[in-house]
């Protein structure tokens, strides 16, 4: 019995077996997490089988990342955070000055 699509077929679109597990596991959780919003009743190994297939499509792209490239996107990641926490908390800081005038008026 053969299998579609092949595992060999899906380790040419990932790279290697982890990578492959991985995708194909969090595309299966967003289309799990998808059909409950929707209402629609799936089961977990449909959700593995249209993920698998999908990847296999080419409708999903699987990136393979160094750990360097996942720390450096992990630290922009953690920049753009402490920039908008900084951003807010100026912001936070400004608006009862506003205020404080307005009450001296």
């Amino acid at each position: 019995m053969m299998l579609y699509p092949s595992i060999m077929d899906l380790m040419e679109k990932a790279g290697n077996r982890y990578s492959l597990v991985i995708a194909a596991s969090k595309r299966a959780r967003d289309i799990l997490e998808n059909a409950k919003e929707e209402e629609n009743n799936i089961d977990g190994a449909r959700s593995i089988t249209r993920a698998v297939e999908e990847i296999a499509e080419g409708t999903i792209l699987v990136v393979n990342e160094t750990k360097e490239q996942e720390e450096e996107r992990e630290a922009e990641y953690q920049a753009k955070v402490e920039a908008l926490e900084a951003a807010e908390q100026k912001q936070a800081e400004e608006v009862p000055e506003v205020a404080d005038a307005a009450d001296a008026e």
